[in-house]
């Protein structure tokens, strides 16, 4: 079944309603918002936007962590991948919050620290805080990873 969110960054937008992810908890700042949609850029580049059923004010931009740092490895407990239901490691989806300063676009950074995990198959995620000082809450992304995304792309703008 099919609904559409009024996006305020993307317009209208039709989102298969099994496929939304559900933050039982919301996501830190948030906790009011529970169901959000993972919406795939159409120009090919590696950023999606999660973007709030209840808020349509409220979108993030996300991406892959492996993407930009293939050493990156979340550490969790066996008690919060039973949080999540994740009995196996094929079913997680590991994302990361960007902030994009809109004066210098491409210095944008990721938030190591506190990965969004999903259950891909129960579609049920978690922002968790990482006790791991290796990783930071605006980690730089390299350069050479984006060069090849135009400007505004990365901005998301259209």
């Amino acid at each position: 079944m099919n609904t559409v969110i009024q996006s305020a960054k993307l317009g209208p937008i039709a989102i298969d309603t099994e496929r939304l992810i559900t933050f039982p908890e919301g996501i830190p700042g948030f906790p009011e918002v529970k169901q959000y949609a993972l919406v795939e850029n159409d120009k090919g580049h590696p950023f999606f936007w999660l973007q709030a059923v209840e808020d349509p004010e409220l979108a993030f931009v996300v991406t892959d962590p492996l993407i930009f740092k293939p050493d990156y490895r979340p550490a969790l407990s066996p008690e919060e991948l039973k949080e999540l239901e994740i009995d196996r490691l094929d079913a997680v989806l590991v994302l990361t919050i960007l902030t994009i300063p809109q004066d210098d676009p491409l210095k944008l950074t990721a938030n190591l620290m506190g990965p969004l995990i999903i259950n891909s198959k129960t579609r049920k995620g978690k922002q968790f805080v990482l006790p791991d000082q290796n990783y930071s809450h605006r980690e730089p992304l390299p350069l050479a990873s984006i060069l090849s995304v135009p400007e505004s792309e990365i901005a998301g703008k259209k």
